[in-house]
């Protein structure tokens, strides 16, 4: 990705497009989205659009994969004084070896299953992260189950905000994007292409 694409050129590109964009203009990290009180029911949002991969090569559910790579993008609610979150999204497994068109190899939803942790402090300092705006940065770790895949899995959520610089700013100091471990294909890290939001509190998603 071109290091000036910003927000709104990258959800376009990966199939959001300006109109939910306009329709969600808070969830997206705009302050002006929202009055200046937030409700203070300790609700909480992460969403994400991106890629993360596996060393490979491994052997799963689809046969034997070279490199394996998973796009994938959710929208959660949690509460972390209340240890619970609830959402999900969707996901496509491919061979990041294979030449393009890149054939898909296995797609369908996953699911929020349970609250694990959430930190708002940088893993090698522990010093605490400042919001900006709506956007808190910090690590959301959740279990999810992947239709077709596996079930239980350990999902970390990695919000930076590099605005804010490091330590005591925006850097958790770990890789933005999704982290799942124990796959079937092995541990799945961020593989640079992609965007994940933390809000601060008082803030949950609609659903109709």
């Amino acid at each position: 990705m071109q290091a000036n694409m910003n927000r709104n050129t990258f959800l376009k590109r990966a199939g959001i497009g300006t109109v939910a964009a306009a329709a969600f203009p808070g969830a997206l990290g705009s302050s002006t989205a929202f009055g200046a009180t937030l409700p203070g029911n300790g609700h909480m949002i992460g969403e994400f659009v991106s890629f993360s991969q596996a060393p490979g090569p491994a052997t799963g559910p689809v046969g034997t994969l070279v490199s394996p790579r998973i796009g994938m993008n959710g929208a959660v609610t949690f509460d972390a004084h209340a240890d619970w979150v609830k959402g999900g999204g969707g996901y496509e497994l491919f061979d990041q070896a294979d030449p393009v068109p890149k054939p898909l190899k296995l797609t369908g939803q996953w699911t929020a299953e349970g609250f694990v942790d959430y930190s708002t402090k940088n893993v090698n300092t522990g010093a605490q992260l400042n919001p900006y705006g709506l956007i808190q940065p910090g690590i959301l770790t959740l279990k999810a189950d992947l239709d077709g895949l596996a079930s239980g899995l350990t999902m970390m959520l990695v919000c930076n905000v590099g605005a804010l610089g490091a330590p005591g700013g925006g850097l958790t100091g770990k890789d933005e994007g999704w982290f799942l471990e124990a796959t079937p294909y092995g541990d799945f890290e961020p593989a640079g292409v992609g965007i994940t939001h933390l809000s601060v509190e008082g803030i949950s998603l609609m659903r109709g």
